[in-house]
């Protein structure tokens, strides 16, 4: 039995060794040290600006703009500690996912892009970079106030950055959108690694002068809210969109892996704003005989319920996996793209400016109003409007 028993010991030993040789082939040029992995001068700058987007993704889709939406009563707490944020308990912890997005991962990230493309003269991938630093920190403004800015990302230079004033940080935010639109201007370098807007300039700059034109709405400044907004987005498919698409755990809408796979019935909409959208509520329903709500409440939400049938209305989640609900897919769906900055709120803010400037000016505000409301005339908002059969109607 020896012999037999040294014979399998040698075909053994020959298979891992050729094992070893066939795995070394397929990593060669690959780095086995897991420190170099992470170590900045190897990260090219398509990954860090895709990265940086992924990013502002995670931070305007995830889990602060919930708890928000609950707080405005687009959503209800419904169990464990959902229902204890929409009785307004919170902790200091819940906010750290959105902090560190925004401090972690985007700004340190764009302080490392920055480093590199200055090295090479990348002013296209700079400029991109600064536009998602700008929609972070103006976020990071927004729902927090005073913040660290200037000294943030230093580590362990500065251990621990200094607060700066609410007003001093949107000061800073103009600055890398008005940074952004001159580097954008050279004409230098690559957009490698943009998966928004594919590197498009048109549509960067656009971008950028809505996004001016939200936060000087934000600072009260509404004639340089007006100047910008006119110059922003101007046409639906212009939006700047987070795009999501069928694969678990890669690319699914965030409101989606949250509502069903991961948190189910943790948020539902038992709440107010459906109310307003829903023709069989009398009392609160906003339409009237020039105004149809049917198909844009059935985008956001599903009367009824879907997997909750005892809630008044469920954000409407459903997806192809849900073969009985997949004519009702909305706004949550998992394959929903999510807006960021959108032709529509472009057009708000000047309805909102032009109203709230010194010298108010309603009929241009109701002009801005009117053309979204041609905009929701034609459908294209609400995409499951045909497969429901649901109407709608926006006359001016």
């Amino acid at each position: 039995m020896k012999p037999i028993k040294y014979k399998m010991m040698g075909l053994a030993t020959a298979l891992t060794i050729m094992g070893l040789i066939s795995c070394k082939k397929l990593t060669d040029g690959y780095s086995t040290d897991p420190v170099a992995i992470t170590e900045p001068s190897v990260i090219s700058i398509s990954r860090y600006l895709s990265g940086i987007e992924m990013s502002l993704i995670a931070a305007y889709e995830g889990d602060i703009v919930m708890y928000s939406g609950i707080w405005a009563n687009y959503f209800n707490g419904e169990e464990r500690q959902f229902k204890g944020i929409g009785n307004y308990i919170v902790t200091a912890e819940l906010m750290d996912n959105t902090w560190q997005l925004i401090y972690n991962k985007i700004l340190k990230n764009h302080l490392l892009l920055e480093e590199k493309a200055l090295a090479t003269n990348n002013y296209t991938a700079l400029a991109i970079s600064q536009v998602n630093l700008a929609l972070a920190m103006g976020l990071a403004a927004d729902l927090w106030g005073d913040v660290p800015y200037s000294e943030a990302g230093k580590y362990p230079e500065i251990a621990e950055p200094k607060y700066e004033s609410q007003s001093s940080v949107y000061a800073t935010v103009q600055k890398l959108l008005d940074d952004a639109i001159a580097n954008y201007n050279k004409d230098t370098g690559k957009s490698d690694g943009d998966f928004f807007l594919k590197g498009s300039k048109a549509q960067w700059i656009s971008v950028i002068h809505s996004a001016k034109a939200r936060y000087y709405l934000h600072t009260k400044d509404y004639q340089k809210a007006i100047s910008h907004a006119l110059s922003g987005i101007s046409k639906a498919d212009e939006n700047l969109m987070a795009p999501h698409g069928n694969t678990v755990d890669k690319n699914y809408n965030m409101y989606y892996t949250f509502l069903v796979p991961r948190r189910l019935g943790y948020m539902l909409a038992n709440c107010y704003a459906p109310e307003l959208l829903d023709p069989d509520k009398k009392a609160t329903y906003r339409g009237n005989r020039k105004t149809d709500e049917s198909a844009r409440l059935w985008w956001y939400y599903a009367p009824g319920g879907l997997d909750h049938s005892s809630a008044a209305y469920e954000p409407n989640y459903s997806c192809p996996k849900h073969k009985k609900y997949n004519k009702y897919s909305g706004f949550f769906g998992n394959n929903t793209s999510f807006p960021l900055l959108t032709f529509e709120e472009t057009k708000l803010i000047l309805a909102e400016a032009y109203m709230k400037q010194s010298a108010p000016e309603p009929e241009k505000a109701l002009a801005q109003l009117n053309a979204l409301r041609q905009h929701y005339n034609t459908g294209a908002p609400f995409k499951n409007s045909a497969a429901l059969g649901k109407t709608f109607k926006y006359e001016n």
